[in-house]
């Protein structure tokens, strides 16, 4: 189940912005997560840290998918460029 949520960056200190995590995600019980930051910014559970590449791959494109943000064309079109 993908839940999107639309958040201001207005919580933040000098350094950081905080952004919230639903406390009913089900990896928050890991209390340890890996957060990717480029143009787009990725939360990795532990649970799944150790997994291959293809899982959180796979996951993330769902989940972008489901959430109406990138389409299937867009995927076939990213996997081309990497690829050629």
């Amino acid at each position: 189940m993908v839940e999107v949520i639309y958040q201001d960056l207005s919580n933040k200190d000098s350094r950081n912005y905080y952004i919230g995590i639903p406390r009913n995600w089900k990896y928050g019980k890991d209390d340890d997560v890996t957060v990717i930051v480029s143009d787009v910014c990725v939360v990795i559970p532990q649970t799944i840290a150790g997994a291959t590449g293809e899982l959180k791959v796979l996951r993330t494109l769902e989940a972008m998918l489901d959430a109406n943000v990138i389409n299937t064309g867009d995927i076939q079109k990213a996997i081309e460029h990497v690829l050629l």
